[in-house]
């Protein structure tokens, strides 16, 4: 990355570019992780002393501010760097007031008092006591985690973002199996207030550092290692009008600056694999642990600018220059318990030994069931042994890119604890320079970069398998300070954020020849060699064969543009200002369904309709040795390029009314624009009132054909969908314009030890590119081979030895074909009038300042989130068709039978239907029954959906003094959201239990130096040897308990009333299995819910995944050569006491692993040891 860095322009042209900036709606400006200093001064009566002269001096860069008090004795130093200041107050005819050590955190403001007495200005009155450590200038709710913290408590891979857990009002949603630094969605998958997780805002000095996940997500973007950072903030509220692009939350990161000495580290981590522990399931199985290894290594140095001879930058220009590289590697492949390749006898048709598991039935003897009318029935292989003649050469071809198994038995084969080349290469740099421009202007510069190369998946060695992987993050910000007077400051900044993820499969598979797998040459023909892999095949997720990786080409960009002005008028400080973001991102994929998908399971290889489940795959893999996909698919797929802005506008007043209130009041106008295609490339909006021309034909044929339960002359063919610069603008949705958002906090110190707490707010989420992408049928198309029926209801089996013969591949036609795209598919189109998702929060609390130094507060949260965001299926068979009893009764299979019925297709071989499903003779009825039969699902999105939160808050914690520090955080919460239809054709969403609900939330963080060696308590004064023995260790550690999230009960169920949760959930009983109808006490026929209105709910508050329960715990030795100087021993214990985090339960009441946990690996790692070495100056 190239940066440009120009001469500092002169305050005229800094105010000309505000003054741009400031006349434009612009979004609520960017995160400030910078400090104020501010206060009164008075006389010894309490008078205001006008006119005295402020000093603020940085200590360690040696640079001053200089202010003026106004006529209310009022003075406010802005734009702090975190660090330590001395505070200096002259006024003629009092004593000279000298402050040191006046440590400010990130984002603080201190409201630093002084009182002059009367004397003559060579008299110095110098004060030492530490500031005070209550917040009495904001409401905001916030944890600080300061440089001891970061850099000494165990962090796993160093990963910083692990110490957002450490706040009040947080619970992790992330995974806690992708924990690497280069791992961006989950380290920071974090639920704030009542605030889904990947929803917070994420900046770093003041810049975002986010990129685009899954539809309204957001990941870290850059990760600074932990070296390089100052300190680190959580603000879980704050009712600061500055603060946007959030629904609540804010994690500001600041960077080091250099200072005046030259200080730096060179460490190296490593993470021997031969000191790990195995996990729960590798030892049930009996397993050995797989070899890893993970080495991290680094180091910075900051410091003056020194060019001997020619510059000399002391007080005036500082450098930051940071370093961190990982080195790794994983199993290939550590699935385990229930996940297999085939064996021998199985790639050759042999089932035998599975018999008394299940039998595989030859598709070619299918017949009508004389016992069940409308069905059809087949016979077993004889022996469960499919003859030689018809397996598939195809099969044969593909089984060779899959290695035989490598343990005995079925499940669990797979696993080689040898395989170790998963590898995950990794790079990570950034400088920084701080220039004192002059007296009334500061400007600094970073730039951050890293590269991720990584190879997983590799599992066989073979084109079938392997993928590369890349994360290739950029980022830049210039950031300029200019005080006008010592009343009037500008800040502008420029903020560029890139994050690419490049995905692919392995070398070896690109452009790959498919008549190496037996397939016909005219199947290369069909797709272009660019993009033409190892195909894809799909199977029941116990068999490993098939690819299945999602490849791309995926660069996001944001560019941040901000301009605060900050003016100082009697006690208030005023803010407006304001910030724009423009967020892009281009997309090329190469996925390999785009060469062809294959899915398989057992449609073909049961006895008929109503058998039971597949055990373990073995009938889909029959079905792929028959050569009989039930699913053969070719896509053409496009590339976007799309974009979308936010701006806004804000003001903000923090008044300090006097000595014991200040009130924070604040508004922020903000807009986002709607997504855009460049090219227009992309569906907008729904046409609900076109008569599709295929209307008149369908109502013919049903009157000359009629279907039971469908009406010919009420029979609608309506609705298309509309495109961007065609049928709308280039815009996708209407702009919404009312997102006015008011704040409201205060503060109010009872006494010199306690302060009240509280605020309001409202705070939007997100529209625009953060929402989703663009939908591009038409542009993007899908070729299926449909699953054709005879008149028995018996699929008609095709061979994947000629894939996709005697069709035509639909080829993109882009919006050619107007309201008649995407006929006989699912499609999706956007609301064209969205409302902005909003969240009103509230909060009062009370901190208190309690002896030995601890402070604590108590607070009550609540958050009401309204016009929430959410999918809706507008095309769902209506509930009136549908069964309500409680059981498998004759009325719900009747009901299903009708429903289910082969009825004739009005839209039978209509060339709108080529390609699809309803282009076959017969169709469901259900199809017809639906408000847009020409569909199949029809999803868009509405703001119906609502959200409660409700906690109480506690913290507690203690500055590093006395030889140790703690922080604790407790938070007692629910979370009950009304997001999702428990039926499609419901009228509005049902109100339950958060999927992200976690009632209990602790955490505890600790630093403890025991009171040995040189200068300590005991011992104070000891020769070298006995100092270098008992001297210099410490004891850190993180203790984390959260609630588990509720079980989804995903599937339908027959809910026989009683309590579901258990006392003492284990693996094989995780909840009560008897109040639902399962297999575990039924057929699987009974288990199942057929054309049913479903009533259960998907989560109940008492039945609930695994908690989390996790201590890591660190040992130090520090080995001082001087004081400036020393090197650091590290020994960390991640999850110390080897707790494992299980997975959730199976729901599927057909399944006979019905209530237990049946996955291969625990959510979380097995104990890990780091062992590293440090050396800072």
């Amino acid at each position: 990355m190239r940066l440009l860095i120009c001469k500092p322009v002169n305050a005229l042209v800094i105010a000309l570019v505000a003054a741009v900036i400031l006349c434009c709606p612009l979004k609520a400006a960017a995160q400030e992780t910078r400090g104020t200093i501010r206060g009164t001064v008075t006389d010894q009566n309490g008078a205001a002393v006008p006119g005295a002269v402020v000093t603020v001096t940085d200590l360690a860069r040696g640079t001053s501010i200089t202010l003026t008090t106004n006529g209310e004795g009022f003075y406010q130093a802005t734009y702090l760097l975190p660090g330590t200041y001395r505070i200096t107050v002259e006024s003629s005819g009092f004593k000279k007031y000298m402050q040191s050590n006046v440590v400010l955190q990130i984002g603080q403001t201190i409201e630093q008092d002084v009182t002059l007495e009367v004397g003559g200005t060579q008299e110095v009155v110098n004060v030492t006591t530490d500031n005070p450590p209550l917040e009495t200038a904001k409401s905001d709710l916030s944890q600080t985690v300061d440089r001891k913290r970061i850099s000494e408590l165990p962090l796993v891979h160093g990963d910083p973002y692990t110490l957002i857990s450490l706040s009040p009002g947080v619970s992790f949603t992330g995974s806690a199996r992708l924990d690497r630094p280069f791992e961006p969605t989950h380290i920071v998958g974090y639920a704030i207030d009542g605030t889904r997780g990947n929803r917070s805002d994420l900046t770093i000095d003041g810049a975002p550092s986010t990129a685009t996940a899954n539809a309204n997500e957001v990941i870290a973007s850059y990760v600074p290692p932990t070296d390089i950072i100052q300190e680190f903030k959580v603000q879980t509220a704050t009712f600061d009008a500055q603060f946007g692009n959030t629904e609540g939350g804010v994690t500001s990161i600041s960077i080091k600056s250099g200072t005046n000495q030259l200080h730096g580290s060179i460490y190296y981590w490593t993470e021997p694999g031969g000191l790990a522990a195995n996990d729960f399931f590798g030892n049930s199985r009996g397993q050995a642990r797989p070899y890893t290894y993970s080495n991290r290594f680094g180091g910075n140095v900051n410091g003056p600018v020194y060019l001997p001879w020619l510059y000399n930058g002391r007080d005036r220009t500082f450098f930051l220059f940071g370093y961190e590289g990982i080195r790794d590697s994983r199993p290939r492949f550590d699935a385990g318990a229930n996940t297999f390749v085939p064996t021998e006898a199985l790639r050759n048709g042999d089932f035998s030994a599975y018999a008394s598991n299940i039998t595989i039935y030859n598709p070619y003897t299918r017949r009508p069931n004389p016992n069940a009318p409308g069905q059809y029935i087949a016979d077993p292989f004889p022996g469960n042994i499919i003859p030689q003649n018809l397996i598939s050469p195809v099969a044969k071809a593909i089984l060779k890119y899959y290695s035989l198994p490598k343990q005995p038995g079925l499940l669990g084969n797979i696993f080689d604890s040898t395989l170790t080349e998963k590898t995950d290469p990794y790079d990570n740099f950034t400088f920084r320079v701080d220039q004192v421009v002059n007296s009334k202007n500061r400007l600094f510069v970073r730039g951050s970069w890293y590269n991720r190369d990584s190879h997983y998946n590799d599992y066989m060695g073979t084109p079938a398998t392997g993928v590369n992987f890349k994360f290739i993050s950029r980022q830049g910000v210039i950031d300029d300070v200019h005080a006008f007077n010592a009343t009037t400051v500008l800040n502008v900044r420029y903020g560029y954020n890139r994050f690419i993820r490049w995905q692919d499969q392995e070398e070896d598979a690109r452009g790959f020849d498919l008549t190496l797998l037996g397939f016909p040459a005219y199947y290369n023909n069909l797709v272009p060699a660019d993009v033409r892999r190892f195909p894809r095949f799909d199977f029941p997720a116990n068999t490993i064969l098939g690819t299945g990786f999602s490849n791309e080409f995926r660069p996001n960009d944001i560019h941040s543009f901000s301009a605060i002005l900050n003016k100082t008028i009697t006690t208030h400080s005023v803010k407006f200002g304001g910030e724009l973001r423009i967020y892009r991102e281009d997309s090329r994929f190469t996925s390999n369904d785009q060469t062809g998908q294959f899915i398989f399971d057992n449609t073909y290889t049961r006895q008929n309709s109503a058998s039971g489940t597949d055990w373990n795959g073995l009938q889909a893999f029959a079905a792929f040795l028959l050569g009989l996909p039930t699913t053969m698919q070719i896509v053409r797929r496009a590339d976007y390029s799309e974009y979308s802005k936010t701006w806004g506008f804000f003001v903000q007043d923090d008044w300090r009314v006097n000595s014991r209130l200040t009130l924070n009041l604040g508004l922020r106008y903000e807009v986002e624009t709607p997504l855009v295609e460049r090219n227009n490339k992309s569906v907008s909006g729904f046409d609900f009132n076109y008569v599709q021309p295929v209307e008149a034909i369908a109502r013919a044929r049903l009157a000359a054909n009629p279907v039971q339960g469908i009406d010919p002359n009420n029979f609608n063919v309506r609705g298309g969908l509309l495109f961007a610069g065609k049928d709308t603008g280039s815009g996708l949705y209407e702009t919404p314009k009312d997102t006015f958002l008011p704040r409201l906090g205060f503060a109010y110190q009872l006494n010199d030890k306690t302060v009240l707490r509280g605020g309001f707010g409202l705070f939007a989420g997100f529209l625009g590119q953060r929402r989703g992408d663009v939908i591009q049928p038409g542009y993007t198309r899908t070729t299926v081979m449909p699953l054709t029926v005879n008149a028995n209801g018996a699929p008609i089996p095709y061979s994947m030895s000629a894939p996709f013969a005697n069709i035509t591949i639909l080829e993109p036609v882009g919006n050619a074909l107007g309201r008649q795209t995407g006929l006989g598919t699912s499609i999706s189109f956007f609301n064209q009038h969205p409302k902005v998702s909003k969240q009103a929060r509230w909060q009062i609390g009370i901190q208190r300042e309690l002896p030995g130094g601890f402070v604590a507060e108590a607070v009550y949260v609540g958050n009401y989130g309204y016009d929430i965001e959410i999918s809706r299926n507008i095309n769902a068979l209506p509930n009136q068709y549908l069964n309500t009893d409680n059981f498998r009764s004759a009325a719900m299979n009747s009901t299903n039978s009708f429903l289910t019925a082969q009825v004739p297709n009005p839209f039978a071989g209509l060339p709108e239907f080529q390609g699809t499903s309803l282009f076959n003779a017969t169709i469901a009825r259900s199809q017809l029954l639906r408000p847009y039969p020409q569909f199949g699902d029809i999803t868009t999105t509405n703001n119906d959906g609502k959200s409660w939160y409700n906690a109480g808050q506690f913290s507690l914690q203690k500055r590093f003094s006395q030889g140790y520090t703690v922080q604790l955080s407790y938070t007692f919460s629910k979370w009950l959201q009304a997001t999702e239809y428990l039926n499609a054709g419901d009228p509005k969403p049902t109100k339950m239990i958060s999927d992200q609900d976690a009632p209990h939330r602790l955490s505890v963080s600790w630093i403890y130096s025991p009171p040995f060696g040189k200068g300590r308590r005991f011992l104070s004064e000891p020769n070298w040897l006995l100092n270098a023995l008992v001297g210099g260790w410490q004891l850190q550690g993180v203790y984390t308990y959260q609630s588990g999230f509720p079980v989804n009960f995903s599937n339908d169920a027959f809910y026989n009333g009683g309590k579901i949760s258990i006392d003492h959930p284990t693996v094989s009983r995780w909840f009560n299995t008897d109040a639902f109808t399962s297999v575990l006490n039924a057929s699987s026929n009974a288990a199942t819910p057929v054309s049913h209105l479903r009533t259960l709910p998907f989560r109940f508050s008492d039945v609930r995944v695994d908690p989390i329960n996790n201590v890591d715990l660190s040992l130090l030795k520090d080995i001082f050569f001087r004081e400036e100087m020393r090197l650091q021993l590290r020994f960390e214990a991640i999850n110390a006491f080897n707790e494992p985090l299980f997975p959730g339960p199976v729901v599927n009441p057909t399944s006979p692993t019905f209530g237990q946990i049946s996955a291969s690996n625990q959510n979380n790692y097995a104990r890990r040891v780091q062992l590293g070495i440090k050396f800072l100056f």
